[in-house]
Order: structure tokens, then sequence, then C-alpha cells
């Protein structure tokens, strides 16, 4: 990955977690990794705005599918018109497993982007390994399967707080730690969730090594935990932050 999806952990760093247009593909990969979806029986839609300070980047939405013990989520990113000026990323994210008493368990997991500086690429991951695709006419180089639980299935829908050692984005592992659990609220906006959340703060260790402070707030909705916000703590700029439109 020439922009490494975590590197800097800020706004863009969180964009390749989530993301395209998977009917248009055509690769029979990723057909097979979104093909055991289970039936819908309880499902949902979650819309994000994306935000650093006063600069709204793009629309993170998913769609939430639970049943019995399979879940599986699709999500998909695009950068706003704001931002298209200086940098433009979309992408699809999509993953399945199973659903334990402790939170999901990914078993296959896809991410497709493309933007200005980084050309069109693909991510195929089960449970015998990973795939990689850059390049329409490149073709798929096998990896070793990552360590840890996906980042979207882990940060923001895990119960409470993921309490495990590692995530990934498909292709790489990162170790995390949770630092601290404790209740908070998220103050009143119009047209976004606000109210009282568990607040989860992690530290996370980026492919350089560095460390970077990520804080997830979350909620139960319908019996089920989700994130209500996802803030990346910054020293010295505005903190990237996803949060859960009502």
């Amino acid at each position: 990955m020439k922009k490494k999806g975590l590197n800097n952990f800020g706004m863009l760093g969180l964009m390749p977690m989530v993301f395209g247009l998977l009917g248009l593909l055509g690769i029979s990969a990723i057909a097979d990794a979104a093909a055991t979806l289970p039936a819908p029986a309880q499902s949902g839609g979650l819309s994000y705005e994306a935000r650093m300070g006063p600069l709204v980047a793009g629309d993170l939405d998913l769609s939430v599918v639970h049943q019995g013990e399979g879940y599986g989520i699709y999500g998909r990113f695009l950068t706003s018109q704001a931002l298209n000026a200086y940098y433009n990323w979309e992408g699809t994210f999509v993953a399945n497993g199973r659903w334990s008493d402790t939170g999901p368990q990914t078993r296959s997991y896809l991410v497709v982007s493309e933007s200005k500086e980084e050309e069109y690429k693909v991510v195929v991951m089960n449970e015998n390994g990973s795939q990689r695709l850059e390049g329409r006419e490149g073709e798929f180089e096998t990896l070793p399967k990552p360590n840890g639980m996906d980042l979207i299935s882990g940060l923001m829908f895990t119960p409470q707080c993921y309490t495990g050692d590692f995530v990934h984005d498909g292709e790489d592992t990162y170790p995390i730690k949770l630092v601290q659990t404790r209740q908070g609220k998220l103050s009143k906006r119009r047209g976004f969730f606000s109210g009282p959340v568990v607040r989860c703060d992690y530290e996370v260790t980026t492919r350089r090594g560095k460390k970077r402070r990520l804080r997830v707030s979350m909620i139960q909705r319908s019996g089920m935990w989700i994130a209500a916000e996802i803030r990346v703590r910054l020293a010295l700029f505005p903190d990237p932050v996803f949060r859960l439109r009502t």
C-alpha cells in the first residue's frame, strides 16, 4: 500500500477500513467472499459523518445483517465535495463471520479502494489467508493471513470495548491495547447521536512503530453494541472524527 491505511492513523488512515461498487467489479474472489452473508433477520443501516475540525471529509455508510450466529457488514466511504479538491478516496468494505457472546469473529473480509494518489486496489481475506490486487491490470498476490479482528468488526461492533491484542485491515496487523474503559457522554449536536456512552480508549501501534491514541464511544441499539463516535486523538491538529447520525 503506497499510502498505508494506518501509518498516520488520521482521517485518511481510517478510510481503508470501509469501502465501493461490489456488483460492478466482476471478480470471482470478491463474489465468493460476499456470498456467505446470512439472510436478513436482524439488520440495520448506520450513517456516519467524517469530520476534521470544520472540514467535512466524507460519509461512511454501513449496513449490518445479523442472524443467529452469522453476521455480515457492508460499508461504503466517499470523500466529500469539499475534500475532493485536495484528496479523493472511495471504497467498499465487506466482512462476514460468526457472532458469539463476545461479539463478531471475522471469517472473510474484503476492501476495494481507489483514489487520486493510489491506484485501484483490492484486498480479500478468508480463513486460509489474504490476497491483494494492485491496479486493474495486475494479478492477485498471496499474503499471510493477518492477526486479530478486522478494524470495523472489532472496534465498531464488539460489545462495550475490544480486548484483543491485534486488529487488521485485511493485509497488515496492528497491535492494539485497551488503555481505559469508562462511562461518558456525547454532547448534543443536531442530527447526530448524543447521550451516555461507554468510552474505549485504545493505543494502536502503526506499521512504522508509532503509537496512536484512538477513542471509540459505544452505545446499545436494538440489543446490539455499535460505535456512536470514533475519534483519533491528535496533539497538534483537530481530531479526525466519525460520528453517528440519527
